[in-house]
């Protein structure tokens, strides 16, 4: 990476031995294709990936299912926080589910009956509003929205219409700036609503491709890399110091380690305005080479709002559980506070990606 002084990554064989333990498939997966470029179709990778469903996260995460079908909520997909059903679909597609399993095609058509915007895009709220309720919005939101294409094209959607509409929607609704802002009458992009319509519109350019959607993403990556990455264009401080922190799941939130996932998975590799970034990467590495996870969001700890229907927020959804482990409503994979398969693969594909990863014959 250009002008960046720092030495290139080995992995250890202790290392790579954890990262492909059998006792967590997507994990393995994902390091023996993505990690260490075995062939997804040698017998290894594939008996590896019809065990993901079950047994490690992805098996936990079924076990709490309801009716084949959600998860903590039958009427709404959205909340309660972090525990309903989209949350849910974005770490399992994120851990290589496919989207065949009839557990996944259920809850997805429970998603879409819920929360899909004919117009385009997807709704924070239910398409039937609730008795009690008295001044419903049923519109597409942009977080949402973005979380959503990029689940559902990685779950094999990406040519379903509704979804391509989502796609069109989120190009338009880009600001001058190259940024994407969840508040309507925002003007200025934001880091947590710009990462989820480049991720979303870059894992459809994967299965088809728009010059609309390529520029699009081009503009979201420009957007991240004036900001390098994590900090203000005013003065060059981190925009907030959660964003110093590594964590997983991400939900609609931001931090550096995701900025840099989503800027290399769009192909940007040796642009310097990463370099600060790449710095607190490699800072935050353990002596035994892994990474930790610093943190898991704490979600709800009530299954309703903070004000009633009209709300789909409460404030305790952006504390983070720093040891240990939270509640059934902060899904997390992995203990906080300990070092962390998922964070350190990241941190590996990352580090792959921009040519600072050597790596030995798995």
């Amino acid at each position: 990476m250009e002008q960046l002084q720092t030495p290139r990554v080995t992995i250890s064989d202790s290392l790579q031995k954890w990262l492909l333990e059998e006792a967590e498939p997507s994990g393995r997966y994902l390091t023996l294709v993505h990690l260490l470029g075995e062939d997804p179709n040698s017998a290894r990778s594939r008996k590896t990936r019809e065990t993901i469903g079950e047994k490690g996260w992805v098996a936990q995460y079924f076990s709490k299912q309801k009716e084949k079908t959600f998860w903590d909520s039958s009427t709404s997909c959205y909340v309660p926080k972090f525990s309903s059903c989209s949350w849910r679909l974005i770490v399992l597609a994120d851990l290589g589910v496919p989207g065949n399993d009839p557990r996944v095609k259920n809850c997805i058509d429970h998603y879409f009956s819920l929360h899909n915007v004919e117009s385009g895009g997807f709704s924070v709220r239910e398409k039937q509003p609730p008795k009690e309720a008295k001044d419903w919005q049923f519109q597409p939101h942009v977080c949402a929205t973005g979380n959503m294409v990029r689940t559902l094209a990685k779950l094999g959607y990406s040519s379903d219409d509704r979804v391509i509409k989502a796609a069109e929607w989120l190009v338009n609704k880009q600001l001058t700036d190259g940024g994407w802002n969840c508040a309507p009458q925002g003007r200025h992009g934001s880091f947590t609503a710009t990462v989820q319509p480049i991720w979303g519109l870059n894992e459809m350019l994967t299965q088809q491709n728009r010059e609309t959607w390529h520029e699009a993403v081009k503009k979201g990556d420009e957007f991240l890399l004036n900001h390098r990455v994590y900090k203000s264009e005013k003065d060059d401080s981190a925009v907030l110091f959660d964003f110093l922190k590594t964590h997983y799941p991400m939900h609609y939130m931001y931090d550096f380690l995701h900025g840099l996932r989503i800027l290399t998975e769009t192909g940007i590799k040796d642009d310097q305005r990463m370099n600060d970034a790449v710095r607190v990467l490699m800072a935050k590495r353990l002596p035994d080479g892994r990474w930790p996870l610093d943190g898991v969001y704490r979600g709800w700890r009530h299954p309703h709002p903070m004000h009633g229907l009209e709300t789909v927020s409460r404030p305790e959804e952006r504390d983070l559980v720093t040891e240990g482990w939270g509640s059934e409503r902060s899904i997390q994979l992995e203990e906080a506070g300990k070092a962390s398969k998922w964070i350190t693969l990241q941190a590996l594909l990352i580090l792959k990606r921009i040519g600072l990863l050597s790596l030995a014959a798995p």
